[in-house]
């Protein structure tokens, strides 16, 4: 597997997905709170080693990949080390890797799923949903297959590229530190520095 590659492709499939999402939620109003850092402060947020390999890619070509071994192995926050909080609280900042970020960053705010009846449900973060409760009862009763970016479709085309990598969900961290081992792997045998 020549991993630059198999990264471009997993980014196309981002790009794509970002629009999809950004889309949708632009049109039915349920944004994402600007500068709302609550669900990258989450420890417990999980990604495969698959989705990491974009960044962990983009750190190879910066050089920074030893650096962010290092910064991994003994972590300074048990939460995503991509977020820079913008707040002494931390609540508010952004992404320092937003344009590789995971998939579960990118479909997150408002999605659908299908919960266990089969029946196609909408997914709101709990602060959208309790700033526009109205608006998300509007969209909730309209979901529908056709209309609503689906959770399930994006997960199928990722791994369709690596069901294996996919398969496995660790703390966020961890998995950049998997996707980063791999890559060094990769670099180490392509002579790559």
């Amino acid at each position: 597997m020549n991993i630059r590659d198999f990264s471009q492709d997993l980014q196309k499939i981002y790009d794509e997905m970002g629009n999809t999402f950004s889309l949708y939620q632009k049109a039915s109003g349920l944004s994402c709170l600007e500068g709302c850092g609550k669900c990258c402060t989450n420890p417990e947020l999980e990604a495969s080693v698959l989705e990491m390999f974009p960044l962990a890619v983009r750190l190879l070509d910066e050089g920074k990949l030893d650096e962010w071994l290092d910064k991994l192995e003994s972590p300074t926050q048990d939460f995503c080390l991509m977020y820079e909080a913008h707040s002494g609280d931390g609540k508010l900042g952004r992404c320092g890797a937003y344009n590789e970020r995971p998939s579960v960053c990118r479909m997150f705010g408002v999605s659908g799923y299908y919960d266990k009846h089969r029946e196609i449900t909408l997914s709101v973060c709990k602060l959208i949903r309790e700033k526009y409760p109205d608006l998300t009862k509007t969209w909730e009763s309209g979901v529908s297959e056709e209309k609503t970016p689906m959770l399930i479709t994006w997960s199928y085309q990722m791994a369709n590229l690596d069901p294996a990598l996919i398969q496995n969900k660790l703390p966020i961290n961890q998995a950049l530190k998997g996707a980063l081992e791999r890559v060094a792997l990769y670099a180490l045998y392509q002579g790559e520095s």
